[in-house]
């Protein structure tokens, strides 16, 4: 391996055009070790993005401005907050998507 290495050395030393080419093209020997890992990384996160932005997020919004209801209706006056807070956080949580394709050009998820 090392006589390779020095092989190719003397070659590239020679020749500097040579390595430059090789530089150029070579984007196998410069590939990302990883591309496949974040992959699969990336398609997890997406999953979990398509979920809390689809019929997920929806129910947990509604969910959560219920129990804001159901606690004034007990009568707690502190849970108009509660109310508030989901209605914000709803509306955030179905627009993160939209926001994101927006805001940042587009996000890693089609």
């Amino acid at each position: 391996m090392k006589e390779k290495a020095r092989q190719l050395w003397a070659v590239f030393k020679a020749n500097p055009g040579v390595a430059l080419a090789v530089l150029a093209t070579g984007s196998v020997a410069l590939a990302n070790p990883l591309a496949g890992a974040m992959n699969r990384i990336q398609t997890i996160l997406c999953g979990v993005v398509d979920a809390l932005t689809g019929p997920f997020g929806a129910a947990l919004a509604i969910f959560m401005i219920g129990l804001g209801f159901a606690g004034l209706i007990i009568g707690n006056r502190n849970s108009m907050g509660l109310i508030l807070t989901s209605i914000a956080g709803g509306a955030l949580l179905l627009a993160a998507k939209t926001l994101g394709n927006t805001i940042l050009g587009a996000t890693g998820c089609q």
